[in-house]
């Protein structure tokens, strides 16, 4: 899949995934299925982001393509392409999807239902819709990243 084909896919889960979490966060409250189906949902989500942001900077032929997705994320701030409020979503969202997965037996429900009501999930649904614009200078930084 090339890197164009890549973002076609992201805002076709972007499309898929947002519908299904407005309409769960239109409930007063979740069945056990509705919540495991927003948990699936938001993981589905955030490990696109984590994706698109590993394929931009392969894309633009960073040396270091990073395995860990707080990484991905943390490079695309450090060169300039993310600014700082959709990093800070970016960050948490990464480390919400390591407690959902990682975590089970201590994950709160309760802050995956305060992430879907309080739509959360929105500026991630954004960032898989929005086609990267870089400028030249935030190319060159990728280019030549280094830790």
């Amino acid at each position: 899949m090339d890197f164009h084909d890549s973002l076609q896919a992201c805002e076709a889960t972007a499309e898929r995934e947002g519908a299904l979490l407005t309409e769960l966060s239109k409930r007063s409250e979740l069945s056990l299925l509705e919540r495991r189906a927003a948990r699936s949902s938001l993981q589905i989500v955030i490990e696109n982001c984590i994706g698109k942001s590993r394929r931009i900077l392969k894309h633009h032929n960073c040396p270091i393509v990073p395995k860990s997705g707080r990484d991905a994320v943390s490079f695309l701030y450090e060169c300039g392409v993310l600014e700082d409020a959709l990093y800070q979503e970016l960050s948490a969202a990464v480390g919400f999807r390591n407690a959902m997965i990682h975590n089970y037996m201590n994950f709160s429900e309760e802050i995956l239902e305060r992430m879907l009501f309080e739509r959360r999930w929105e500026v991630l649904i954004e960032y898989l819709r929005r086609r990267p614009e870089l400028t030249p200078t935030q190319v060159h930084r990728i280019e030549n990243f280094f830790l």
